[in-house]
């Protein structure tokens, strides 16, 4: 450990692990086997609470539920068991094991993040906020003119954390896809009693001008569980679509208006509520998580 060999380990955990982030402590970790004993044995609370906060500042909104962190992350032994559960990105199973049962209604919670890039690697936090999505799972016949209820999830509301941020129009939409960050973390504290990262840290795929403003693009991949392989293709496709405005036409004041989640399968196919439902619980237990050191 050279230099850190010879300082105290409180030096250590209590006045140097406190200002990393979560991506430099996994790194760090590979380092040695003296790091690895410090940071993911470390029982510190404070230390893992202030890590998620500053990787997600989104579970420290107050919307829908003030009682979140007591309902909801005490699901986890601790911060720490959070966060190795909710920071490496899902991705298929290397077996395909059975999903979780569907409950009558299955209640996902969502954190949403949205970073700018400030400049020598400082994310700045423009949008942050969880909601609460509650979709009925049961059989039902599609309405001959509605049609079936697809999976679609409104992942914004006028009491998130919002920051102003300054933007110039001409131009926006190459800025945009270079600097704007996504993240999204799906919760399940009932069922499957985890938590998955459907995005992390995800830059834009793609940015167009739209009505109301300019709409930023991102997309990640999840695979169906078994049971789907009737209706759709093998994996899933997620896509987010952020609609960023300009309030008043002022530059500076550009920020995050609406933040829509829908699920198609590799041929365009939409899926209906239930489904999509079904193919985020089975991500959140049996996908696979990757950047994971333990």
């Amino acid at each position: 450990m050279n230099v850190f060999s010879k300082l105290d380990p409180d030096i250590v955990t209590f006045h140097i692990l406190p200002h990393l982030d979560g991506k430099t402590l996994i790194i760090l970790s590979s380092v040695s086997s003296q790091f690895y004993n410090l940071i993911w044995k470390n029982k510190n609370s404070d230390l893992w609470r202030n890590i998620c906060i500053s990787t997600w500042p989104s579970l420290l909104t107050n919307f829908p539920d003030p009682i979140f962190h007591s309902r909801i992350i005490s699901v986890w032994p601790d911060y720490r068991s959070f966060f190795l559960d909710a920071f490496p990105s899902i991705h298929p199973p290397l077996i395909n094991n059975p999903p979780p049962p569907l409950p009558p209604v299955a209640c996902i919670f969502y954190t949403v993040d949205i970073f700018l890039n400030g400049g020598e690697g400082e994310q700045q936090p423009l949008y942050s906020l969880y909601t609460l999505d509650a979709i009925e799972t049961h059989e039902y016949i599609p309405h001959p003119l509605i049609g079936p209820y697809l999976f679609k999830c409104y992942l914004n509301h006028d009491r998130g954390m919002m920051k102003f941020f300054k933007v110039k129009k001409e131009g926006c939409e190459e800025y945009l896809k270079h600097n704007l960050t996504f993240s999204c973390i799906a919760i399940d504290p009932k069922v499957t009693k985890r938590a998955g990262s459907l995005f992390t840290g995800y830059k834009a795929v793609s940015v167009e001008p739209v009505t109301l403003g300019v709409m930023v693009v991102f997309e990640s991949v999840l695979h169906a569980p078994s049971g789907l392989s009737n209706f759709y293709t093998e994996m899933i496709k997620c896509r987010v679509e952020v609609t960023c405005s300009w309030e008043g036409g002022r530059e500076d004041k550009c920020y995050v208006r609406i933040i829509y989640f829908t699920m198609k399968d590799m041929n365009e196919i939409p899926l209906v509520n239930r489904h999509g439902a079904a193919v985020i619980l089975n991500a959140i237990q049996n996908g696979e998580r990757r950047g994971r050191t333990t």
